[in-house]
């Protein structure tokens, strides 16, 4: 269901939200103002379309007005009818390609199935398979050991015990006994 764009757990919510905040009577009231207004409305509609159709009929034009409000389902309909001329060649075409691939399909499943019925039997073909055997998978590559890249020390070897220099520690390599 699909009213306005908005589906049917969002009309639901919407309406929810509407009742909480506004409450049964105003809901009430705003439903009756509502009715009121598309009432007003539809018959707005059928006025002007009787009277643009009256001018189309006297100017000897064949155009038909919908009596009704245009809905989506309208519209997307005579949108349909009205680009139909100029796509038909494409859908045409797809139609026949589509053919085409159901064709192949189906000669490859019986190739298929020939194949897996020789393959079942005791007795070895002659001829080369139909399709070639999958290639088994490769065994897994040995990734090389990681390099020791080393650490970082809180303290750094060459801040002295006066404080001249701003202890921010010291990078050592993995392995070094000497601190630089």
């Amino acid at each position: 269901m699909n009213f306005l764009g908005v589906g049917a757990w969002e009309l639901v919510a919407i309406l929810l939200i509407m009742l909480v905040f506004a409450g049964p009577k105003r809901m009430i009231h705003w439903s009756y103002v509502l009715g009121q207004h598309v009432a007003k409305f539809r018959k707005i509609w059928s006025e002007t379309v009787d009277l643009v159709q009256k001018e189309f009929d006297e100017a000897g034009v064949d155009i038909k007005l919908p009596k009704e409000p245009p809905t989506r389902k309208s519209l997307n309909s005579a949108v349909t009818d009205a680009v139909k001329p100029m796509t038909k060649p494409v859908q045409d075409s797809l139609d026949e390609v589509k053919k085409d691939l159901d064709a192949v399909k189906e000669v490859s499943d019986t190739l298929n199935n020939k194949r897996n019925t020789a393959s079942t039997s005791d007795a070895k073909p002659a001829t080369k398979p139909l399709l070639p055997e999958p290639a088994t998978p490769k065994p897994a590559r040995k990734l090389p050991e990681p390099v020791p890249m080393g650490a970082w020390s809180g303290l750094d070897s060459t801040a002295g015990a006066n404080g001249n220099a701003a202890d921010l520690g010291a990078w050592t390599r993995a392995g070094d006994n000497n601190k630089t």
